[in-house]
């Protein structure tokens, strides 16, 4: 989803396939509104045929009645049609609107972890958000409106034609001078655009950042430096804004006065004509009515243009999203499907084989050999180091770039994601809370239906008093950012989600970092029930939690250092000493 380099950026008019695209299975909408915005404009177009009907038969003495009802007929008429068909299409729009919203959505949720995480949050919702919503002025204005005005602007051509084919010749003149102009104008509008919606995006990332990070900027007293960073990309948008509103008022004015030159044009040639005899009155004031009918079609096809420069800036940045490749399902092709009967190596729990993993080509493990049985295993070392990538490794939320990774002796590349993580359980270490309840948050993802077990679950990882306390217990209600929920209790929350799962294996990164010794000791209790059952393999810097595992496993300069128990560790590695002796006791 990154920007693209100069060289590589697409052409402008290269993204309307993607507009088509988005609208698919409308086809048969879009032309119905199609039909109806021509059938509004040709009953406009019947008006000056009615006046001069009218003004003929003022001018022969005859009754002008007819006329009048005829012309007020037509006026009804046009604007019934033409509230129908601005209603159609704004309906229209939104569905092509919310088509590429879930098209984005199911595209990021599809997506690998890190490729969604190493965009910013405020660029991505921009793209969600705010280009989206261009895309209902350019499908509204170029798939209908741009498409019939030229049928529209023919026809009132031709009804002028005959009239007096000599001033639709000089008037066309006139139009095809005003579209050059306008092109040029439209090429530096759809720059201006694509500009004003990446400030914007950097503007949502910047506040994004602040906000994610409010607790500190308050306490660190930096309001005043973060008010004018963010109020700085503000600026940067709202100067791009005023750019690209400045295009765009020229379109329209270039749009006026072309339509004013052509009917003082109309007009001098046609008095002129009067004058001489060859035109009639009716007939002028007829003419005259289709020049200003001209400023509809006309009218729509310079906002259609005007419209799918500022969509087409969108689109491109709406493709990029829609161009992430999909996390694939299927299991590898190359993985060994099942366990290697002459391979020397454990046959239960997570075994890692000469693995090698990093970050956009940066080495974070390096050749890492490894064996986590059943029961407890914690890895520490100091921060940075490739505790948490090892676990994204058993997610597959990456993949080593060589080595293999088993799970119960089988390549977990040998098995569907799908099938993979539903033996899995993994709790990261900001523990967030998905769901509007503390009974949708703590039974997200799992199939738990009985309010025993949940209760339970609940109590064994120290939370009972706390729901207790809460006005509805199960259903009592915390935001979507916990706010309501202390960061022990967001812990303890999912683990209990995690236990919920019945999952083969625990992944638990950190999750006792927010956790006084009381509660700390509370949920080590339950976690080490748990690894009797299953394999738990818990990344940590507390050596509290390292005391009671089975395993522990020191890992430093993305290789492991040492593997054991607590007490021979702090014999024979100094790291490990160093690790122990220096925490903070609670």
């Amino acid at each position: 989803m990154t920007e693209s380099t100069p060289s590589a950026r697409p052409s402008t008019w290269s993204q309307l396939p993607l507009l088509w695209r988005l609208g698919r299975g409308m086809g048969a909408a879009m032309a119905g509104l199609l039909v109806l915005d021509l059938l509004s404009y040709g009953i406009v177009l019947a008006q000056p045929r009615v006046v001069k009907w009218l003004l003929d038969s003022v001018t022969t003495g005859a009754s002008f009645v007819p006329g009048l009802v005829a012309l007020s007929a037509v006026a009804v008429l046009s604007g019934v049609l033409l509230f129908t068909s601005n209603y159609l299409l704004g309906r229209f729009g939104q569905r092509i609107v919310l088509g590429a919203r879930s098209d984005m959505i199911g595209a990021l949720l599809r997506a690998r972890v890190v490729t969604v995480q190493r965009e910013p949050v405020g660029e991505v919702l921009s793209r969600v958000g705010s280009d989206t919503t261009l895309l209902e002025r350019a499908v509204a204005e170029a798939l209908v409106r741009g498409a019939g005005a030229p049928l529209v602007l023919l026809a009132t051509v031709l009804l002028m034609a005959l009239t007096d084919l000599t001033m639709v010749l000089v008037l066309l003149a006139i139009v095809l001078l005003g579209a050059g102009i306008e092109w040029l104008v439209l090429r530096r509008l759809y720059q201006a655009t694509k500009a004003t919606q990446s400030s914007v995006g950097e503007m949502l990332a910047g506040l994004q950042r602040v906000l994610v990070a409010f607790r500190t900027v308050k306490a660190f007293g930096t309001e005043a430096h973060e008010t004018r960073g963010v109020v700085g990309r503000a600026e940067v948008a709202y100067r791009q804004g005023v750019r690209a509103a400045g295009w765009s008022a020229l379109i329209g004015a270039c749009s006026g006065v072309i339509m004013d030159v052509m009917f003082l044009t109309a007009l001098g040639m046609g008095a002129a004509k009067i004058a001489a005899g060859t035109l009639s009155f009716s007939d002028l004031v007829a003419f005259l009515l289709y020049v200003m009918y001209l400023r509809a079609p006309v009218g729509a096809m310079t906002q259609a243009a005007s419209a799918v420069s500022e969509g087409l800036a969108a689109l491109g940045r709406i493709q990029r999203v829609l161009d992430v490749p999909a996390e694939p399902e299927a299991a590898d092709a190359d993985a060994t499907p099942a366990p290697d009967p002459t391979a020397d190596r454990p046959s239960t729990g997570i075994v890692l084989e000469k693995v090698s993993a990093g970050y956009d080509g940066s080495a974070v493990l390096n050749g890492v050999s490894l064996h986590v049985p059943r029961g407890l295993t914690v890895i520490t070392g100091p921060s940075g180091i490739g505790k948490t990538t090892l676990l994204n490794l058993v997610e597959r939320f990456l993949d080593a770039d060589r080595g293999r990774v088993f799970l119960d002796g089988v390549d977990i590349r040998a098995l569907r994601r799908s099938e993979l993580r539903r033996r899995l359980a993994y709790v990261e270490q900001d523990a967030p809370l998905l769901g509007a309840t503390i009974r949708q948050a703590v039974c997200y993802g799992t199939d738990c239906t009985d309010d025993g077990e949940v209760l339970d679950t609940l109590r064994a990882v120290g939370l009972a008093e706390w729901l207790a306390s809460l006005p509805r217990g199960l259903d009592t209600t915390v935001d979507e950012r916990a706010v309501s929920v202390s960061g022990g209790q967001r812990q303890r929350l999912a683990v209990a989600r995690a236990l919920l799962r019945r999952a083969d294996v625990l992944l638990l990164d950190e999750v006792t970092s927010q956790l006084d010794a009381d509660s700390e000791e509370i949920l080590l209790r339950t976690i080490v029930d748990q690894s009797r059952a299953r394999t738990v393999l818990a990344v940590t810097h507390r050596i509290s939690v390292a005391r009671q595992a089975d395993l522990v496993v020191v890992l430093d300069e993305g290789r492991v250092r040492g593997a054991g128990r607590h007490t021979e560790l702090l014999r024979s590695d100094p790291l490990y000493r160093r690790l122990a002796t220096t925490e903070v006791p609670r």
